[in-house]
């Protein structure tokens, strides 16, 4: 119970944590690199600079706390009904749209944070940095909120199953109350071990860096979105590529943070793989697309004035 406890709770709530490190390692970053900019302002400048950093208020992290709770009990008290939708397959097409949406939002996010770090961008008025840090804002929170409902309802759903299971509830509880303090403390060395790694990097990748893991991740919740229509059949799974248990198992701790952190399959499928490459290469390429629109128009502003 214990055991099973713990490695539940490091398999659904580990990803909580990890995208809490990314998103403040983010914002750590984007912290630094306006310092260094506002230092060479002058006074009234740079109080308008500082005003403008944009960061994650604590109140705001409550508020979608609470409502990720509010939904995570919500999701887990009607997941038996939601299970028989679609002839039995809603529950797998709810959450792979939840998973895609994710990665949706990672994208947005990823395509505003690599844009704005153009020269064009950081030329705009203070209203529209504002703007857009509110933008930012709020897309993180966003993330976060989703992270926390999906992953939140399995834990939730695991729980639940056991306490209809399980008769003896004293041994359950001890071993559930246990097994969360021990996983907590888990995730929490985890998270705050990866946050420092993240802003112990050197100033000038340490933004791009962060923006490519939270791209990563967000693809590992895609191909999580996309093994659910898999198992029921909605997808047509293919032949395993390759198998690279022997190296690292997925089941292993290695594993489940790899598997968390950028989506590591050790017998990925032709359309995993696929999907997978498309995810990582779509954005980047519109990345650069908008930097040369940019740069081009710039060239030809700069020309004709």
């Amino acid at each position: 119970m214990l055991i099973n406890t713990v490695l539940v709770f490091l398999q659904n709530i580990l990803p909580i944590f990890v995208v809490f490190s990314l998103l403040f390692a983010q914002q750590d970053a984007r912290y630094k690199s306006r310092t260094m900019e506002a230092s060479q302002l002058n006074k009234q400048s740079n109080k308008n600079e500082k005003n403008n950093l944009d960061y994650l208020p604590i109140t705001y992290l409550l508020t979608t706390t609470g409502i990720g709770l509010i939904i995570v009990f919500l999701l887990s008290y009607y997941m038996p009904r939601l299970s028989q939708l679609l002839s039995g397959t809603g529950l797998e097409i709810l959450f792979s749209i939840l998973f895609s949406l994710i990665y949706c939002f990672i994208v947005i996010s990823f395509l505003l944070h690599k844009t704005s770090s153009l020269k064009q961008w950081q030329d705009k008025t203070f209203f529209d940095q504002q703007t857009l840090t509110q933008q930012k804002a709020l897309l993180s929170l966003a993330i976060l909120l989703l992270v926390f409902c999906v992953h939140g309802s399995y834990f939730s759903l695991y729980v639940m199953s056991l306490t209809i299971q399980n008769t003896a509830l004293d041994t359950l509880y001890s071993g559930i109350v246990v097994g969360v303090i021990i996983g907590t403390g888990i995730c929490l060395s985890i998270a705050i071990l990866l946050y420092f790694i993240l802003i112990t990097l050197a100033k000038k990748l340490r933004r791009q860096i962060v923006c490519y893991f939270l791209l990563l991740f967000g693809i590992g919740q895609l191909i999580q979105g996309l093994q659910l229509l898999e198992q029921v059949d909605i997808i047509s799974s293919n032949a395993h590529l390759w198998n690279t248990n022997y190296l690292i198992a997925e089941d292993s701790e290695l594993g489940y943070f790899l598997t968390i952190l950028f989506g590591y399959e050790a017998t990925p499928s032709a359309m995993e793989l696929i999907v997978y490459l498309s995810a990582i290469i779509v954005p980047i390429f519109i990345v650069k697309i908008i930097t040369y629109k940019q740069n081009s128009t710039a060239s030809f502003m700069k020309g004709t004035s």
